[in-house]
């Protein structure tokens, strides 16, 4: 008369059913949590496009802040905060102001993750995020 429970085979195949199921289901959980983050560098430069119309009325100039200027990403932030009188922190993208003709371009590149060096950039002609690179955006 056979007992009541499973055996080990039936035990270990459930197990790798599980294993599998959860394998394929891991990158599409990624995907939102990137999408959050592309989002979040969008609202920072928004925030940056918006300063950059107030720094130009009172000092007459855009701030321009790339890498030529500092090469720490940690330092630029820093100073496109104080200069921009903003409070960006962001531990997923670098951010930099460049000379664009005789405006500018803010830029925010992926550090790391899915979409590493994938960027997205706003200038002072629009106020809509450029955002080609990275399909998690």
């Amino acid at each position: 008369m056979r007992e009541k429970g499973f055996t080990l085979l039936e035990l270990m195949v459930v197990i790798v059913i599980i294993g599998i199921l959860v394998i394929y289901s891991l990158p599409s959980m990624r995907d939102p949590l990137e999408r959050s983050r592309g989002r979040n560098a969008e609202f920072n430069l928004i925030a940056i496009y918006s300063a950059q119309k107030r720094h130009l009325v009172s000092e007459r100039k855009y701030f321009i802040c790339d890498s030529g200027d500092i090469s720490d990403p940690d330092d630029r932030l820093a100073e496109i905060n104080k200069n921009l009188s903003l409070k960006i922190e962001d531990a997923y993208f670098e951010y930099s102001i460049s000379k664009a003709g005789d405006g500018y371009r803010a830029r925010a590149v992926r550090k790391d993750g899915r979409c590493v060096d994938e960027a997205m950039s706003v200038t002072e002609d629009n106020s809509t995020v450029d955002k080609k690179g990275c399909t998690a955006w």
